[in-house]
């Protein structure tokens, strides 16, 4: 939960927002809604780390190169989603694009982790 605090403080355009959260009307709906998506995310980040520490526990010089790139894709989504939280910065859509980010990202990287780590081989 610590860490989806932390991806809500850091999020692309309202269309975005609203693409995520299609039957979401209002401003309130959508938050509570790209909040619930951003905790799953992170959830499905966490879980594929752990697949992936399970299957690749033999080699651990591999673990350590692949534990070292989280924590830079880590370093690169907070100073990404920090941009967008400051390009929208005073605008009434700031938080929703800063989470909006943290989602597309955290997909983004869940995907490139599963294809990579799990998938092949």
């Amino acid at each position: 939960m610590k860490r989806v605090l932390l991806l809500l403080l850091l999020l692309p355009s309202l269309a975005q927002a609203k693409a995520l959260c299609p039957q979401s009307v209002t401003t309130v709906e959508i938050n509570q809604c790209l909040t619930v998506k951003l905790e799953r995310a992170v959830d499905e980040l966490d879980s594929n780390l752990d697949l992936i520490r399970i299957r690749h526990a033999a080699d651990p010089v591999l673990l350590k190169l692949i534990e070292q790139s989280q924590r830079n894709w880590e370093a690169y989504r907070k100073k990404q989603c920090q941009s967008v939280f400051r390009l929208y910065d005073g605008g009434s859509i700031q938080s929703l694009m800063t989470v909006s980010c943290a989602i597309q990202l955290a997909r983004e990287r869940n995907t490139l982790l599963r294809q990579t780590y799990l998938e092949g081989r």
